[in-house]
């Protein structure tokens, strides 16, 4: 059975906040509570780029495939989510994504805009 659920965040301080609240609900309501910490501070990561790096209204997404959950983020810009080594502190963005995650990516949206998802089992 695949399960699915998604979250329009504003642009507000509190967006992070929200996503680490709906993350654990759903792992929570799933019955999937082990990969909720991983899966918050995955949703806490991109949900924070969207808002540094965009000036796009963040979509939060969460997918529950076997034992598979997949956290997406979406937004409108169409640049392409990169790891960048250099000017942050290690443990911080993509990196911390890529570091928690099984696999991570960047897909394109066919209406514009971007996908950036990670799984965790």
């Amino acid at each position: 059975m695949r399960r699915s659920t998604e979250l329009r965040l504003p642009r507000t301080l509190d967006a992070a906040r929200r996503a680490r609240r709906f993350t654990t609900e759903v792992c929570a309501k799933w019955r999937v509570p082990a990969l909720a910490p991983d899966a918050v501070v995955i949703a806490t990561e991109l949900v924070e780029n969207t808002l540094r790096h965009t000036h796009a209204t963040p979509r939060l997404g969460l997918e529950l495939h076997r034992d598979q959950l997949t956290v997406k983020v979406t937004d409108d810009d169409p640049r392409e989510a990169v790891i960048r080594e250099s000017g942050y502190p290690p443990g911080l963005g993509l990196l911390l994504v890529a570091q928690t995650s099984e696999q991570w990516g960047c897909d394109r949206e066919p209406a514009g805009g971007k996908t950036v998802w990670a799984t965790v089992r």
